[in-house]
């Protein structure tokens, strides 16, 4: 029955005996006619790069992107992956921008934080909707995730500007680095 595994290279358990190979365990139990039970690299660690491939990357642009909404959701029976892969702490917003740390075939690991990087947004950064308000698309947080009025409050021109750069600078705080489904990003486009 071993032989069947010819060239696997890892640890092997038969009979509840760790053998460190399986040369070693095909020997051990030749001829005996007893049932086997096997067990392959019994608690084992695989390694993020062996397992994932993970690549990093260094010098990675700025990137501006949007993913699914399911990775601003906690974790629950049916979508793990946040506790798994993030320490059970999913994306903060939507819309977000950053660089990338390392990368899999389906994963890709990201620095992001808030910002505004245009004069007018036209998704709320927290919740992806389309903004209609001309004021939530200075702030690029709609009413709702922002907690402003649909009316202009301001006086001025300059206050209304001044409140957008104190958003601004709200937004930059908001930071998270993390693992990202490749599928989920909808949105992406490097912004510097």
């Amino acid at each position: 029955m071993l032989n069947l595994l010819e060239g696997y290279k890892g640890s092997v358990e038969v009979n509840g005996i760790a053998y460190s190979d399986l040369n070693k365990a095909i020997q051990a139990v030749k001829g005996s006619g007893e049932q086997l039970t096997i067990i392959l690299n019994k608690g084992a660690k695989i390694k993020d790069n062996q397992a994932q491939e993970i690549q990093e990357l260094e010098g990675s642009p700025i990137y501006k992107i949007k993913v699914r909404q399911y990775m601003t959701k906690p974790a629950s029976p049916e979508f793990d992956f946040h506790d798994k892969w993030n320490n059970g702490t999913p994306m903060p917003m939507r819309i977000m921008v950053g660089r990338k740390l390392k990368e899999t075939r389906g994963m890709v690991q990201m620095e992001l934080w808030g910002e505004i990087t245009e004069q007018l947004t036209h998704s709320c950064m927290k919740c992806g909707r389309t903004l209609t308000n001309p004021i939530s698309k200075y702030f690029g947080i709609g009413p709702e995730c922002g907690g402003h009025n649909y009316v202009n409050p301001f006086e001025t021109d300059d206050e209304l500007r001044e409140a957008v750069k104190d958003m601004q600078e709200q937004l930059k705080e908001i930071k998270w680095t993390g693992w990202i489904i490749k599928s989920a990003i909808e949105e992406q486009e490097v912004v510097r």
